[in-house]
């Protein structure tokens, strides 16, 4: 037996028993003090709100704003903002009543992306779109945004009359990928219906993946979101991450899984019922499409993995547009070029941050005016005087 062995055989008979809990303990207090220490100090840098207190009720996906109500909020990444809401309870500064003559009214439908969750409400593309159209145009030019958070396309499209109601020259929707997730197929044939609550509906009592309940878990401490933060701040990283989530990220990949087609599937009879509705009442409709984070970082790497196609989700809104006969606007087109993904979301929360609703805002005002101008112009409202006067 050599000398060593000897010394780390008396080591060990000298050590007291009970310190082989005391030391284990230890270590465990010391790692409990330090992540204690790390979720105050990211408490602190990363503060959030993601209540808004002016729903009437949150359990609800169709739930409405309490009218002329404020709220402040926060995601951990971004800035306090403030919500305000309209005589209708819409995110939008002027009132829900009578348009105005001389002015154009277009009424904006979604989630929220629509709605600009997180971002000050002058940053918002729906805003940033009125004031530049008004800019333009010569002409006051006004969004009612209807958009609201957790408001998926079966709740979007019982939103169509409200929309409709409004008189609007102009009805835009907007969609994104995590929307068409969340539509349910098996809830089609009640689509009239009053939506359920959230927690009766399939698509959460699904059980989730493994990493979808780890990545549950780090978003639920303050100091994971802030270490998420900085690690996808390398948005290659965050994209090859996101390809993991199985059904989650298949609107990334070229062939959609069955899953895909059959949101896909279900949407158009959506999106085909709400233009019916839209041409009955003489209001063009047009299609938006808000991209991911996913979408955006993938589109900036020149080696992407085999099957995966972050333009896949867009060619297949564009070619259901065409079918119902609707404008399609592709957001994602508005990326190419522009400064890093990081820079144009919040990339643990995944919304658009005020710099990325400036991009889709450009992006839809140039096609508005390509594709929308006599309407923007004050056409329905032309047409409806010449009637009047030639007595029809």
């Amino acid at each position: 037996m050599t000398r060593s062995n000897v010394s780390q055989e008396n080591l060990e008979a000298k050590l007291p028993r009970r310190d082989w809990i005391l030391l284990p303990m230890l270590s465990l207090l010391t790692v409990a003090v330090c992540l204690l220490a790390a979720e105050v100090m990211a408490k602190y840098f990363f503060a959030s709100e993601r209540r808004d207190t002016c729903l009437i009720d949150n359990s609800r996906m169709d739930s409405e704003h309490r009218p002329n109500c404020s709220t402040r909020m926060k995601t951990a990444e971004g800035p306090w903002i403030t919500n305000q809401y309209n005589d209708c309870g819409y995110r939008t500064k002027e009132s829900c009543g009578p348009k105005r003559l001389g002015s154009t009214r277009i009424a904006l439908i979604g989630s929220s992306g629509s709605e600009g969750v997180y971002v000050e409400y002058d940053r918002t593309f729906a805003k940033r779109t009125a004031s530049d159209l008004t800019r333009i145009l010569g002409r006051p030019v006004e969004v009612q945004n209807l958009g609201r958070t957790a408001c998926f396309p079966i709740c979007v499209f019982q939103q169509t009359d409200k929309a409709l109601a409004l008189k609007p020259d102009l009805l835009i929707m907007a969609i994104d990928p995590y929307d068409i997730e969340h539509l349910d197929p098996t809830q089609m044939s009640s689509r009239y219906m009053p939506i359920l609550p959230h927690h009766t509906t399939a698509a959460v009592e699904e059980k989730p993946s493994l990493l979808a309940r780890m990545n549950s878990f780090a978003k639920s401490t303050i100091w994971m979101v802030a270490a998420q933060h900085f690690v996808f701040q390398n948005t290659a990283t965050y994209a090859r991450i996101y390809l993991q989530y199985g059904d989650h990220a298949d609107y990334l990949r070229t062939g959609f899984s069955p899953a895909w087609e059959r949101r896909f599937d279900a949407f158009e009879i959506l999106l085909g019922e709400m233009a019916d509705k839209s041409n009955a009442a003489n209001v063009p409709f047009v299609l938006i499409e808000i991209p991911s984070l996913a979408q955006a970082s993938l589109s900036r790497e020149k080696n992407l993995p085999a099957g995966v196609n972050p333009y896949a989700f867009n060619a297949r809104l564009k070619q259901i547009s065409s079918r119902q006969r609707i404008q399609f606007v592709d957001g994602l087109d508005a990326l190419k070029g522009e400064q890093g993904a990081n820079e144009l979301f919040y990339v643990t929360d995944g919304h658009m941050n005020g710099e990325g609703h400036a991009l889709i805002s450009r992006a839809l005002i140039e096609q508005l005016t390509k594709g929308q101008a006599a309407v923007l112009l004050g056409r329905n409202e032309t047409q409806v005087q010449a009637d009047s006067e030639s007595g029809k």
